[in-house]
């Protein structure tokens, strides 16, 4: 076998390994939050048929009567403390990039709203009577470290994914956290709340972690493509949450 055939044969079985190393999916996400406050996490719990660590929605609400919905600004003043290397590299960027962060996010949830196929929602400028609002808080939002991601990228095609692996178990990874709830806008009464927090996505070759928020904004374009399914499921479907793990380098 020559040289080169031998070298490829080697990354694809150390990075099949790594992977079944790392365990399962369910043990590669991350551990859920303990909640800021911004809803009562106490009155969440889990949901198997659901994506998100924690859900609560109201008895006897019927979601598909509503047919308009307003997503608010994402709040940020729930964030958690910044990480070490974000008050060493970035000190006098933490809370623009908390800002740039969380307008993404308000974006690209308007966005998924507006591309979902079924047209369950008329996304709202303005809140109304007889419509949802969407407020969401941004709780924990921990960059890249693209220190490790240009070791990870430096490595041997697959075996990138057990450095990341260990970046992961060891809370060393990009970590983004959100908790929100959904209103009646006319009423004020809260019909639904969730809860989830997420790591970047082990992969064999990493682009998005060599930038500080390449990695959050996958993570918040799995939330807004798993929101809009969750409000368009119809009863006993399960709406799976988003792998861990990806071969797309971005």
């Amino acid at each position: 076998m020559k040289p080169s055939l031998r070298l490829s044969v080697a990354c694809v079985v150390f990075f099949t390994a790594s992977l079944l190393c790392v365990g399962c999916q369910s043990t590669m996400r991350a551990k859920p939050a303990e909640g800021t406050g911004f809803v009562p996490m106490d009155q969440l719990q889990a949901q198997a048929d659901l994506p998100f660590n924690k859900v609560w929605l109201k008895q006897g609400v019927d979601f598909e009567a509503y047919r308009r919905i307003f997503v608010a600004e994402v709040d940020t003043s729930h964030l958690l403390a910044a990480t070490w290397w974000q008050t060493t590299f970035r000190p006098d960027k933490v809370e623009a990039d908390a800002r740039a962060v969380a307008g993404y996010m308000r974006q690209h949830l308007i966005d998924a709203l507006r591309a979902d196929k079924n047209k369950h929602f008329s996304v709202l400028d303005t809140p109304e009577p007889g419509s949802l609002t969407l407020e969401t808080a941004l709780t924990e939002l921990v960059p890249s470290n693209p220190v490790m991601g240009a070791l990870a990228l430096a490595a041997p095609y697959g075996s990138g994914t057990a450095l990341q692996a260990v970046e992961t178990q060891t809370g060393g990874a990009a970590t983004v956290s959100f908790e929100a709830r959904l209103r009646d806008t006319g009423t004020g009464e809260i019909v639904a709340m969730f809860a989830d927090r997420e790591n970047g996505k082990v992969a064999p070759i990493n682009l998005n972690a060599l930038t500080w928020y390449g990695e959050a904004h996958d993570i918040i374009n799995d939330w807004s493509a798993e929101f809009v399914q969750v409000m368009d499921r119809k009863p006993g479907q399960v709406v799976k949450p988003a792998s861990p793990f990806t071969l797309l380098p971005w």
